[in-house]
């Protein structure tokens, strides 16, 4: 596999601009007092925590149902190579990145050109919400399968493709959007033929995980269920839009409806670059962001939506489209000053998303 060196000097500068970050706030500023007070176990801070207790004990409480297996697998994996969990966690979120980040790359200066190619690998890096590639959370892995599912496709390597997109099935949910993705463009390409109907084995992952949920709870899809100890249930979308303003409406400017605030922001920026991504992008592409974009919605609540809008790749091309240099300004700034905010908040043990 071919490195890019600018990449790698990217990746480099995004890397110890946040561990440094990490360092300053974590000895200089106050905790929330939720968890213990060490440098490296911050990094499993939230649900970190529960990928690193699924991958040592397996799912003790139901809840974690939520949580898919494919990261915490892998964790356990690797640790009994390393010795130990939270190291292996973090090694494969962070080299997981660099690959990703090596194949996105190529994805698209294949498809627009190396200019393009460098401001979508700094677009998304700097995003408010990038630090998480870096922690005992599933993000990293899920992007290098999720970049690796397209990549492969482009280049006509389906069985690669399909076992990348499985892989991420197993991973995240949204990992159905990628699928969905892939369906829907071979299907307008060429139909399903002897030669491609293996594309339908895209979501096994996902399938693996629901049969061993029956055999476990009696139910295909508990992880539904298991969102519940997060207020989440299946809505219409515009329920968590409507609840989200109700909440900032009822409970005034506080620390905590500013943190609600800002997810309605985000899930305003993700569903409008979603339909822009119809004009802009390949359909394949924008296939996937409407899906990945979606399908969070479907919550009466926007928690956690600046995270999940970090794994949909396509809308920092998008970003990188952007020809308006004010505006483009404009929103380099407002990213480095929330990824600054939140890489602090999240290190001292404060909800970030």
């Amino acid at each position: 596999m071919k490195l890019y060196s600018s990449i790698t000097y990217i990746f480099i500068i995004w890397i110890v601009s946040l561990l440094v970050i990490f360092y300053l706030s974590f000895y200089s500023l106050p905790h929330s007092g939720k968890f213990p007070d060490d440098f490296f176990r911050s990094f499993a801070n939230w649900d970190g925590g529960h990928f690193l207790g699924i991958a040592e004990v397996g799912y003790s409480q139901k809840f974690q149902y939520a949580f898919f297996p494919f990261y915490p697998l892998f964790v356990r994996m690797l640790s009994q190579i390393t010795g130990n969990y939270l190291l292996s966690a973090i090694l494969i979120s962070t080299v997981s990145t660099f690959f990703g980040l090596q194949i996105l790359y190529r994805l698209i200066i294949e498809t627009f050109d190396k200019k393009i190619g460098e401001k979508t690998v700094l677009a998304f890096l700097f995003f408010p919400t990038s630090f998480f590639l870096l922690t005992a959370y599933s993000e990293g892995l899920f992007f290098f399968l999720t970049v690796s599912a397209f990549y492969f496709y482009r280049k006509n390597l389906l069985f690669w493709a399909v076992v990348a997109a499985s892989l991420a099935s197993a991973t995240r949910l949204v990992g159905l959007a990628i699928v969905l993705g892939l369906w829907v463009d071979i299907l307008g390409r060429q139909g399903i033929n002897r030669r491609n109907f293996y594309i339908l084995f895209a979501p096994l992952g996902f399938i693996i995980y629901c049969v061993y949920l029956y055999f476990q709870t009696g139910d295909f899809f508990y992880f539904l269920t298991a969102q519940t100890h997060w207020q989440r249930t299946l809505t219409a979308p515009v329920l968590g839009f409507w609840e989200t303003i109700r909440q900032i409406s009822v409970g005034g400017f506080t620390g905590v409806s500013i943190n609600i605030f800002l997810d309605l922001i985000f899930a305003v920026f993700g569903v409008g670059m979603a339909i822009r991504a119809f004009r802009f992008l390949p359909s394949i592409f924008a296939i996937y962001t409407f899906a990945a974009v979606l399908i969070p919605l479907f919550t009466p609540t926007l928690s956690s939506i600046p995270r999940f809008l970090l794994m949909i790749f396509p809308i920092f091309i998008l970003v990188a489209l952007i020809k308006n240099r004010y505006l483009a300004l404009g929103y380099q700034v407002i990213s480095l000053l929330l990824l600054a905010y939140f890489s602090t908040l999240f290190i001292t043990g404060f909800w970030v998303s």
